[in-house]
């Protein structure tokens, strides 16, 4: 008969949830005769515990602050050593308010790439994109391109594909000595193209292991228009596998996909390179009527990129809802920068302008920014930089590696750099506010980095967390600042003494 299991007293439902952080009672009484119950959650025992004149054991299990399902296996252990298990799962469910959470940074994430990529580009403070824009909605863009763009393309290149090839290509092919008509030759060399004779052939023939090269032409489709226009079905094609990912995907959106692939395999398109690189659009394409379509449509995916994040940062799952809060954070303080007066932007690492994987992109250890002042000073903006003990100009001042979530580093014309950390911390205390361990890395930040002389060289340190208190400032340097989605006042007003 198999044994019960309970959860806080209940008969154990399949699979069971608890929410984060809790802590629940499982118990289960053994069958007569048994010798003794264990229970493990993946893979780790629990200590039993017994109550006098009570025949259940019981376990305390805290639900860890790590979302997701865990195995759970009670064993029963027989005197004669036969063991029988029971095996199921616990669902650890995240929080109502980290439910709430993690749905605001995804759409405070989609809400301001517009913005960051206006700003990234040479946007002024205080203009913003067109919201209507099918940039703004990955929605309006795919009605925009399946129900207009595309299906003009499409006609366009089947009339294109009836054409005959319109050019002459020259080619240099290897022929027969005595059949050349118009040879090539230079110097009179001759071009040993036959393989080497073989050990039976004792006279082989100069014929047979000799040619001449001949020019010779041939039609073909290849010219810029054509490369450009295969490049144009490659991008169209990697734009709608991005919009696939940000909506529902439907027949019709399959349907045009697999029609762009059809196209592509065209002879028109097969038997041309791939484009080098965009030269404009040329006075061919401004006369013919159909190669007005390629370029209406190349002009098209330029003027409306698809504004959206690369998918490390929008697949994140709920159970990485702190990473999730990490990545926010930092855009958050990238848009704070650039939107601030007296500083121009002169590189960035956020925003691919390529036409084929346009996107923002967060990647680790790279300079997301660099500013540059009117003074003359020189702001980075840094995501996870490495700090080692070896470091040249900065490290670590301990045998640690120091890295943490943003670093702002500030070089003065003269004088040596000047460094301001954030650090993400998504965990509060029971009074809302940033807990006594997060405190203690912003201390072991404050004084763990400096340069080779081991002087330290971090100013400040802000504890970035989700909540609506107070911003906290200390006179040690370490802040701690509340930053949620509509609530950034803190982050603006330390940025600006920071900097």
């Amino acid at each position: 008969m198999p044994i019960d299991l309970l959860l806080d007293g209940q008969l154990y439902p399949e699979p069971s949830s608890v929410v984060e952080g809790t802590s629940v009672e499982l118990h289960a009484v053994p069958p007569t005769g048994a010798a003794s119950l264990s229970l493990f959650i993946n893979g780790v025992p629990l200590e039993p515990f017994l109550r006098p004149g009570d025949p259940a054991w019981r376990w305390h299990w805290p639900a860890p602050a790590s979302t997701g399902a865990y195995e759970v296996v009670l064993s029963t252990h027989w005197p004669d050593g036969r063991t029988e298990e029971v095996r199921t799962q616990i669902v650890v469910a995240p929080r109502k308010l980290d439910v709430e959470h993690y749905a605001l940074l995804l759409e405070d994430l989609q809400a301001v790439a517009p913005r960051l990529v206006f700003a990234l580009t040479g946007g002024r403070h205080g203009v913003k994109p067109d919201p209507a824009s099918p940039s703004a909605h990955a929605t309006a863009m795919l009605d925009a391109l399946c129900r207009d763009e595309i299906p003009r393309l499409v006609a366009a290149v089947e009339r294109l594909a009836q054409r005959p090839p319109e050019r002459l290509q020259t080619r240099t092919i290897a022929v027969d000595p005595g059949t050349a008509q118009r040879p090539a030759l230079h110097r009179g060399e001759l071009i040993n193209l036959s393989p080497a004779p073989s050990p039976e052939s004792e006279h082989p023939s100069p014929a047979s292991l000799s040619s001449i090269p001949e020019e010779t032409t041939e039609a073909s489709y290849d010219s810029y228009e054509a490369r450009l226009l295969r490049r144009l079905i490659e991008v169209l094609l990697h734009r709608l596998g991005q919009l696939a990912n940000l909506t529902n995907p439907t027949p019709e959106l399959e349907a045009t996909r697999q029609r762009l692939r059809e196209l592509r395999s065209l002879p028109l398109l097969t038997e041309v390179p791939p484009l080098q690189a965009y030269r404009g659009i040329t006075s061919r394409m401004q006369r013919d009527p159909d190669y007005r379509i390629v370029a209406r449509v190349w002009q098209w995916l330029r003027r409306h990129p698809l504004i959206t994040w690369d998918a490390a940062t929008l697949t994140l799952p709920i159970s990485q809802l702190p990473r999730l809060y990490e990545r926010w954070c930092a855009v958050r303080v990238a848009l704070t920068l650039l939107e601030r007066p007296g500083y121009t932007l002169i590189s960035q690492a956020l925003w691919n302008d390529d036409a084929a994987e346009q996107g923002l992109t967060l990647t680790e250890g790279t300079a997301l920014l660099g500013l540059t002042h009117e003074d003359g000073s020189i702001l980075t903006l840094r995501y996870h930089p490495r700090y080692p003990p070896d470091g040249d100009n900065v490290r670590s001042l301990d045998r640690h590696t120091r890295i943490p979530d943003l670093a702002l580093e500030m070089l003065p014309p003269d004088g040596s750099p000047r460094i301001s950390l954030l650090d993400a911390k998504y965990r509060l205390d029971p009074s809302g506010g940033v807990p006594a361990d997060a405190l203690a890395d912003g201390y072991s930040y404050l004084g763990a980095i400096g340069n080779s002389a081991g002087r330290r060289l971090v100013e400040r340190v802000a504890l970035l967390y989700p909540g609506h208190g107070k911003a906290e400032h200390y006179a040690s340097g370490i802040a701690a600042l509340p930053l949620l989605p509509g609530n950034d006042d803190a982050l603006r007003a330390w940025l600006a003494y920071a900097g």
